[in-house]
């Protein structure tokens, strides 16, 4: 699957670690975004039983300036 995802951030993103506390939040930037992104699936018996994606975590980040920061945003941050 083939997908774009875009949008526009008016919420503070969290990132979580494995064990899912949160490990950094980004405040809003109230920017917009568009990135693309595909996805693999292994379907068995009609259950997907494996997922693999690539998606542009970079790019939504620089459209998002969330990188590179600028020094307002490090403040907030």
């Amino acid at each position: 699957m083939h997908t774009t995802m875009s949008g526009r951030q008016v919420g503070t993103f969290v990132v979580y670690d494995a064990q899912g506390v949160p490990e950094q939040a980004f405040p809003a930037t109230g920017r917009s975004f568009a990135v693309t992104q595909t996805h693999w699936f292994r379907i068995t018996d009609g259950a997907v039983r494996e997922h693999w994606a690539n998606r542009d975590d970079l790019g939504q980040a620089q459209q998002l300036c969330w990188v590179p920061p600028t020094p307002d945003y490090v403040f907030r941050m």
